[in-house]
């Protein structure tokens, strides 16, 4: 087969032989465009595909894949690292790497061809590269430094002097910093990262950055200098184990193929910066930063200054693991201008920003002497001044124009208030830079409903405020804290559906194993580590996350990852177990339950409330765990945890259904839904179990009674098993309390901490994740569980009564999926697109395929469409990939 194949390509060259329509787009290594530093030793590829003559069924029947070690050689089609040859697959995701052993600091090229369904090839892609990291500890030659006698809330500067006798072919300089870093190269910023690197648990991980600088550097003298922030570092749960320091190497080969290596050492000069952190960088008091315009040193990062001054670096150690930041980093998303300025508050200029806002601030100046003292604070709300030890101070150089702006902390909220100013400031004089790991957006939805549209966009501005270092947070001002529940929803409920979120899952998933304990409990939050609140939903994240992340990506790396932790996890709860039922292992805080629900519900451990929700916890990790090993083959494991998910169903049965009343404890909406999603709930209840469900949420509780806990119990329940969309969309088109439309009515630009708005936290990811039901319920985008990855995916919309169109769309490793359907004059048009390489299970709704058309023909004479049946009061059909527009009564 291998022979006709190699005697297929060798014709394709030749003239007659005609080249498939469809196209190569979007190549990807490990989820990446181009990656740098990558420290996985097998990468996979991924690539989309297009389809000029947009034919149905269009898909991939083989791929051939190059991996080269120069360009010229792979414009040569000769992969001399890999030629995978013609393999028959559709596979176009996630290709495995299986060609020579790469290379610590060395660069890839590959690119890649397919053949169509009539096995016609594709022209070559276009060229994509990767470069390696530092694959072994031993690979790291240069040592930590820090400053020999700075306070750890200050920022220091490096640099490091050298020459060339010829420009640079090749340099990758790879950065671990303690804290913050800004790397510069003969005065010019390396990349237009900021906050980097991504933050870890910093007493046991640090992430390096793998700069590309053979543009910046030149023939004769250069600098490499290096800006270094605290950061975490002094954080009270890590400031006893670590200190801020930093390492760095880089290997230069010139032109003319000469090589020189720096690496950190005590050869590097260093000064104490011109700002510093201000506040403890703890709970409540994450402060700001100060900046002394007097003591900046103009052209300390080039190759002209003069360092002799300046101290030597100290050599140091950490004991730490070095990961490469194999994800997106944080960057400025968007700017934003001030939109008014009062002076009501004798002394303070109150700058209104016009929306809550996590980043930077950039205040210019003017009128002011050397010595005067600006004081900047910042809040959520008009009538607080300083929110959270939110301060930073500029202390003046008496120049005109000259600016405050932060570096290594960033703010979060609307209202800046501004002290020491000598003139008012005009509105041009003050911008807010928005920072947030740079996740490209992938998920839209957009309807007739205004109110809709904006609780919407809300839901996902709320979480891009606190994705702001590389991970989920509650908030980006008084705790700053990866909690995990809100981990879990946001990645369910936003993340996944609407932004090219894997590389930045697939760190925090690791966060969450970094956390664990030896006795196999998990923290509440990750990446830091501290004793505040939470409980089992909290601890699982990591495990949650996973099996969402492969539902969506089809990756079973992530459950090979997380599946010894979740083993880990899974014995800590079994031995903290008492007649088949888990204990609260932890009292108060410890073991919560649904957190922050309406009317201030919190369901603290001990209590009969929580004891329930975490029993059911406890059931759904059994159960996916079971599916875990199911698919790595580990059969003696699956058994094990199914025979326990019995058990423990029937116990949560017994115990905590009361047969009289037909209620889970008190029978609220979490209560009632948790187990009919778990399956708790014996076949013979559900129906039952159910209609009081029904009951409970358009009656009795019309509104969403959900915390922050159990929010991706309901909205899952809600969203993936039950039809209540007419119901939920009325809870949505509410303005009164509880309801996203309530804070919108108040005017908040991001969601509070609690459903009655007056908190002191207006920025909180308490209640993200409704998102979710737009795409997957409204547009009826969503995985299938049957074929996890989304080559085969679903479509379900709902043409809700009250919407007259919703168009909705999210983008798979595949390619743009799109549902978008409106009604007029009795009918329902329903438009989708199905990738090329990939087909879609579809809900129709209607009754009988006799009533619907497809492009005005009847479904048995439409190409590319396989009627499967009904399923309620929807025709399934099976389409192939192509475009597909459906009409039918309404």
């Amino acid at each position: 087969m291998k022979i006709l194949w190699m005697l297929f390509i060798c014709l394709l060259p030749l003239k007659g032989i005609a080249e498939s329509s469809m196209r190569i787009y979007d190549l990807q290594c490990e989820y990446q465009s181009d990656p740098l530093g990558i420290d996985t030793e097998t990468p996979r590829f991924s690539w989309k595909l297009s389809d000029a003559a947009q034919t149905r069924g269009q898909r991939q029947t083989a791929y051939q894949l190059l991996v080269s070690g120069s360009p010229s050689l792979l414009e040569q089609n000769q992969g001399d690292i890999w030629d995978s040859g013609p393999v028959t697959s559709d596979q176009s995701v996630l290709i495995a790497y299986k060609g020579k052993k790469l290379i610590s600091n060395q660069v890839y090229y590959w690119k890649v061809r397919v053949f169509d369904k009539d096995n016609k090839a594709t022209a070559w892609s276009p060229a994509a590269r990767f470069s390696m990291g530092l694959l072994s500890p031993s690979d790291w030659k240069g040592c930590w430094i820090k400053h020999p006698d700075a306070s750890p809330e200050q920022h220091i500067w490096f640099r490091k002097g050298f020459s060339l006798e010829q420009s640079a072919e090749n340099a990758f300089l790879h950065i671990a910093s303690m804290g913050y870093h800004e790397l510069y190269v003969n005065g010019r910023k390396a990349d237009d990262r900021v906050l980097a690197p991504a933050l870890s648990r910093l007493d046991k991980r640090v992430l390096y950055v793998t700069y590309d600088i053979a543009k910046l550097l030149k023939a004769g003298k250069n600098t490499i200098a290096i800006w270094q922030g605290p950061g975490w570092v002094r954080y009270n749960y890590f400031a006893n184990n670590i200190h801020p320091a930093l390492r760095a190497q880089t290997d230069i080969r010139t032109k003319a193929g000469n090589s020189l290596s720096i690496q950190t050492d005590n050869s590097w000069k260093c000064a104490v910066s011109s700002s510093c952190n201000t506040g403890k960088y703890q709970y409540f008091d994450m402060g700001g930063e100060c900046v002394d315009a007097r003591k900046y040193q103009a052209d300390w990062n080039m190759p002209s200054f003069d360092d002799n001054r300046w101290q030597t670096a100290q050599e140091t150690s950490l004991n730490v693991t070095l990961s490469s930041q194999m994800m997106e980093p944080s960057r400025i998303i968007e700017t934003l201008p001030a939109r008014k300025i009062t002076d009501t508050v004798p002394g303070i200029y109150k700058i209104d920003m016009g929306k809550n806002f996590t980043g930077w601030l950039d205040i210019k100046m003017n009128g002011m002497s050397a010595g005067d003292t600006v004081v900047i604070t910042v809040a959520d709300d008009p009538e607080t001044i300083q929110d959270f030890g939110q301060c930073n101070l500029y202390i003046c150089k008496g120049e005109p124009d000259e600016s405050f702006r932060n570096r290594f902390n960033f703010i979060a909220g609307r209202y800046i208030n501004i002290q020491g100013m000598k003139q008012q400031p005009k509105l041009s004089d003050i911008k807010g830079y928005v920072i947030a790991t740079d996740l490209q957006r992938s998920g839209y939805f957009t309807c007739s409903d205004d109110l809709f549209n904006r609780i919407y966009e809300t839901d996902l501005w709320t979480y891009r405020m606190c994705t702001t270092e590389g991970y989920t947070s509650d908030c980006p001002h008084r705790e700053r804290l990866g909690y995990g529940e809100v981990a879990f929803a946001t990645a369910w409920g936003i993340g996944l559906p609407n932004y090219r979120s894997a590389a930045y899952l697939a760190k925090h998933v690791r966060d969450w194993t970094d956390v664990q304990e030896w006795t196999g409990w998990i923290h509440h939050t990750a990446p830091q580590i501290n004793e505040h609140y939470g409980g089992p939903m909290w601890s699982s994240a990591g495990l949650n996350i996973s099996w969402e992340y492969y539902l969506t990506y089809g990756d079973k790396r992530i459950l090979e990852s997380i599946y010894g932790p979740a083993k880990q996890w899974l014995e800590y709860l079994y031995q903290n177990s008492a007649w088949g039922l888990l204990e609260a292992y932890a009292g108060g805080g410890k073991f919560l339950g649904d957190w922050a629900a309406p009317k201030q519900r919190k369901e603290f451990g001990g209590t009969p409330e929580s004891f329930f929700f975490n029993n059911c916890v406890y059931a759904m990790n059994l159960e996916t765990v079971a599916q875990i090993a199911d698919l790595l083959e580990k059969p003696d494991d699956a058994v094990l945890y199914r025979k326990r998910l019995n058990a423990l169903r029937k116990k949560i049965q017994k115990q905590f259904y009361d047969t009289e009343t037909g209620l889970y404890m008190e029978g609220n909406q979490v209560q009632t839904a948790f187990p009919l999603w778990r399956k708790i709930t014996p076949d013979s209840l559900s129906a039952s179990v159910l209609a009081h469900f029904e009951e409970e949420f358009t009656h009795n509780h019309p509104y969403l009674d959900m915390g922050s806990s159990g929010l991706p119990v309901l909205l899952k329940f809600l969203t993936e098993e039950q039809d209540f969309n007419e119901a939920m969309a009325g809870h949505l088109s509410s303005t009164d309390e509880p309801s996203y439309g309530y804070f919108l009515k108040r005017g908040e630009t991001t969601w509070p901490e609690y459903w009655n708005v007056d908190v002191p936290s207006r920025i909180h990811t308490c209640y993200t994740g409704i998102a979710s039901w737009f795409i997957k319920s409204v547009g009826g985008i969503r995985p299938d569980p049957s074929h996890p990855g989304y080559q085969q995916f679903i479509i379900k919309p709902s043409p809700i009564r009250q919407l007259i169109f919703a168009r909705t769309e999210t983008e798979s490793l595949y390619g743009t999926i799109k549902s978008d359907w409106k009604k007029k004059d009795h009918l329902l048009e329903l438009a989708i697109s199905i990738p090329v390489n990939t087909k879609a299970t579809v809900y129709l709704p209607a009754t009988s395929a006799d009533k619907v058309r497809e492009n005005g023909k009847p479904l048995s004479e439409a190409e590319g469409i396989k009627t499967l049946g009904e399923a309620g009061k929807k025709l399934l059909i099976e389409v192939e990939s192509g475009n597909y527009t459906f009409t039918m009564p309404h």
